[in-house]
């Protein structure tokens, strides 16, 4: 063919197009997969020692992760073209078994790091004229697992040249009752040399026509399919063929002339391709390479130089009488949630009851986003709202429970995504939140300070007086108290305290043993000091310091002076701490009257119920202590807790907490 003047609308479009391709050049799209369709033209031939390097010429660039090409001739051309890509990027590319169906073939070649080939087959598609195979490849992408990441590629090559446009509508159509039988939703890309000089052809309009069955319906991403294609120069930057003019010198042996004006090398997509999930042929991205739109019915290598350079051109020229066309693929999202469980165990109200549970698209850039949500149940904590995951990106996200009051929390957060691997994970999470401790000098409320009066004796006649300390309140929902100090100031070293620091309390309290030694001591003085108890919660997330104890301790040393006057009443009716307590084999129960009379020293048991009577009897002023066994009024008490209560005249009942341990 004769070249031909451009038309003005025609060369404005091409201006466009080449500076399109020289931005494109420089800043190529992140790629995903890229796919390649080539016919290389009659490999191996006589010339592919000769051929090789400019393969390697044109694909380098490319940079493609499966490359399908036609006009394959033998086994040995398949491996010898293998080992020519593996010479260019070294062991990363494999290739699927050739196949060969009586006449040229198609081979499939692809990069073993992006892609795996599950499987192969080929089938004729006109069963009156056996012309060449359609061959079929399920190929997977690595690392996906086995319900995702699944593709098929279809490839052919019809029967040349105008006139047999029926021998091509009769193979299109065994095409496309083979596509239907595809299971549904199945992302195909169908490619190869189809030789049509138009897409009103009627193997085209068989390809992407409606019908009751679509499932192998198949699309031109290009919008190409009712408009001629041949020397129709408003879509000549898609033309695929010939790279070489009449009267050329140079080309490939074999390779057809008449300069660039036919649009016969094709990639067909299913329509699961454009629905915006998963799988996607990236837009924008469909071209035919080397074409600048500036070569009708020239040769590739003429002027004006395309964009990839004069050296590209020519080995376009050299190989080929067909021109590459490649397209971009986005892959589907890749993600990665763990469904570990958030056992929190034992933590406190107030605590950072959470931990970042990390949410990956490991998809390689364009890869489909994930979009995913959290949902909670109450008593949880996850993220609110429509999430989202880029290609590549890996973050975060804050999951655990709420910790704004105790209790036991127990429940699944949910993870919903867009991706059909995992669409739907539960996690288990659990924790026991507990109220923090109280520190407390009494078991029933909560007391912070409090007075511990030794009394006024001789020298030598002061007796040990007990501390209790409590965690009021505590049971199941409680953290336990930790007593970290018992501190005296004061009382110029007299006063002394005894025992186990640190102790960690929940039921019984902890005694202490509070002493006045009275060696060296003044003779009618008073003594003053303060005892502090220090404490915290029980090692959690979340422990804090509780409130500190103060003891307020007096003692005052009598003169001692033999007057005849007895000792000095008690000026105040008490019943003291017992002591040994808790109680194994007995304790001693001593209390002192400020008035005399009918006095009862009770035990009770923690419902409440009358269990001993240890005194019943009238008594004048004075101190008393009582051993008890742990005996009550019908035999020996069980372990627990129980209550000695004072009743005494004119004075409100005293009562102390005593457990006993068998």
């Amino acid at each position: 063919m004769s070249p031909e003047p451009i038309p003005a609308r025609a060369a404005r479009h091409a201006a466009a197009v080449l500076c399109a391709v020289a931005l494109t050049l420089l800043a190529a799209p992140a790629q995903a997969l890229r796919f390649v369709n080539w016919n290389i033209l009659n490999y191996p031939g006589t010339t592919a020692a000769t051929r090789n390097p400019l393969y390697r010429t044109v694909l380098a660039p490319l940079n493609a992760d499966v490359l399908i090409t036609c006009e394959m001739i033998s086994q040995a051309g398949a491996d010898q073209f293998l080992a020519n890509l593996n010479v260019m990027d070294p062991g990363q590319w494999a290739g699927s078994a050739f196949q060969n169906g009586g006449d040229t073939a198609q081979e499939l070649y692809y990069k073993s790091s992006k892609v795996q080939l599950l499987g192969q087959w080929a089938f004729y598609p006109n069963a009156a004229n056996h012309l060449r195979f359609v061959n079929v490849y399920r190929l997977k992408l690595v690392g996906y697992p086995p319900n995702m990441g699944e593709f098929r590629v279809y490839g052919l090559h019809l029967k040349a040249s105008q006139g047999f446009e029926a021998q091509r509508g009769a193979e299109c159509t065994g095409l496309r009752d083979s596509l239907n039988a595809m299971p549904p939703g199945t992302h195909a890309l169908v490619c190869g040399d189809y030789n049509f000089y138009t897409g009103l052809e009627p193997g085209m309009q068989k390809l992407v026509e409606s019908q009751v069955n679509n499932i192998g319906q198949l699309y031109d991403p290009l919008g190409l399919q009712n408009v001629a294609w041949q020397d129709n120069t408003s879509m000549q930057i898609y033309w695929t063929q010939s790279t070489c003019k009449t009267g050329d010198v140079g080309c490939a042996p074999g390779a057809a002339t008449g300069g660039l004006d036919d649009r016969f090398d094709l990639v067909l997509p299913s329509n699961p391709w454009r629905d915006d999930s998963g799988f996607e042929l990236v837009a924008g991205t469909y071209a035919t390479v080397g074409n600048d739109g500036l070569h009708h019915n020239n040769s590739i290598q003429d002027p004006p130089t395309i964009p990839e350079g004069a050296a590209y051109a020519t080995a376009l020229h050299s190989l080929s009488d067909h021109l590459p066309v490649k397209v971009e693929l986005r892959v589907p999202v890749l993600p990665s949630v763990s469904s570990a469980p958030i056992a929190l165990g034992r933590i406190l109200v107030g605590s950072l009851g959470t931990s970042g549970r990390g949410i990956a698209n490991f998809a390689e850039a364009p890869a489909e986003p994930l979009n995913y949500q959290w949902s909670a149940p109450p008593g949880f904590v996850a993220p609110g709202g429509p999430q989202t995951r880029t290609a590549g990106a890996n973050a975060n996200d804050v999951l655990g429970v709420d910790t704004s009051t105790p209790g036991v929390r127990s429940g699944t957060i949910t993870f919903t995504s867009s991706s059909s691997d995992a669409s739907v994970i539960g996690i288990p999470a659990s924790a026991t939140v507990l109220r923090h401790a109280v520190a407390s000098l009494d078991s029933s409320a909560v007391l912070t300070a409090r007075t511990l009066d030794f009394g006024t004796h001789d020298a030598g006649t002061f007796t040990p007086l007990e501390v209790r300390l409590h965690n009021t309140g505590f049971d199941a929902l409680q953290a336990r108290l930790v007593v970290l100090s018992a501190t005296i100031t004061g009382g110029d070293g007299h006063f002394h305290v005894a025992g186990t620091v640190p102790d960690s309390l929940a039921i019984p309290g902890a005694t202490f043993n509070v002493t006045f030694d009275d060696a060296g001591s003044t003779a009618d003085s008073t003594y003053t000091a303060d005892l502090a108890f220090t404490g915290s919660d029980e090692p959690l997330p979340g422990a804090t310091a509780a409130a500190t104890l103060s003891v307020q301790l007096s003692a005052r040393r009598s003169g001692g002076a033999t007057t005849g006057v007895g000792p000095q009443l008690p000026t105040a009716t008490l019943l003291r701490a017992p002591a040994p307590n808790p109680l194994q084999r007995e304790s001693v129960l001593r209390f002192e009257l400020a008035q005399g009379g009918e006095t009862r020293l009770d035990v009770y048991d923690a419902a409440g119920r009358r269990v001993a009577t240890l005194l019943r009897s009238a008594l004048e002023p004075g101190r008393y202590s009582i051993r008890w066994d742990g005996r009550g009024d019908s035999g020996p008490l069980g372990a627990g807790l129980y209550f000695a209560r004072l009743t005494a005249p004119n004075s409100a009942p005293h009562a102390v907490r005593l457990a006993i341990i068998r």
